[in-house]
């Protein structure tokens, strides 16, 4: 079996303990241990080289999938010691997702090893939801767009928001107002548009 996640690992490189990326590896069981062999890089510093992590069993890790207004839980196979960040994505009984929150015994965190984790919280992430302001006039509607997160749109493209044709002007980010090139759907907070007809 192929794995894939991230590990911290002493770096004879960095000398301390880093996240480190397993590129390649075979997974073999031993009793209560999953013995990883393959080829793992720093993070910090690119460093590649060969490598046997020693890891207990996955565990199964509570799981909140979000979409619009509707929760639903389901659970997530971790190896203990493997890091979950947020906006990390994970695949949910075959769905797209993205974590958007990490709870532990004590508190919300940003990331957080398997084992200390009581749940995740995640939105669906193959659709991502876009709002859309169109102005004619003295009267602007908003309009909700339901898009791949990928999708990128452009000042000065042409839109079509419901039975309305507009033209986007300005699209506001997370980062900020955008009045020239693109933004990718999943950084966008709304969209600013001109009804043409």
């Amino acid at each position: 079996m192929n794995i894939s996640g991230t590990f911290y690992l002493v770096c004879p490189v960095c000398e301390t303990e880093t996240p480190h990326k397993v590129l390649k590896g075979e997974v073999g069981t031993s009793g209560k241990e999953i013995t990883i062999d393959g080829v793992v890089r720093c993070d910090e510093c690119g460093h590649t080289r060969h490598k046997t992590i020693r890891e207990k069993t996955a565990i199964d890790v509570p799981v909140l999938i979000s979409w619009k207004k509707e929760t639903n839980t389901s659970t997530i196979s971790l190896l203990p010691e493997e890091w979950v960040h947020v906006d990390d994505e994970l695949l949910i009984d075959g769905k797209r997702t993205k974590v958007t929150g990490i709870e532990t015994e004590q508190r919300r965190v940003s990331s957080s090893k398997a084992e200390d984790i009581t749940t995740i919280w995640t939105k669906k992430y193959d659709k991502t939801l876009v709002k859309v302001a169109v102005h004619k006039g003295r009267n602007t509607i908003s309009r909700t767009l339901e898009v791949p997160p990928e999708e990128e749109f452009y000042v000065n493209d042409p839109i079509q928001v419901g039975r309305y044709d507009a033209v986007i002007q300005r699209i506001k980010t997370k980062k900020g107002m955008v009045k020239r090139g693109s933004a990718k759907a999943d950084d966008i907070t709304r969209v600013y548009t001109k009804r043409i007809r």
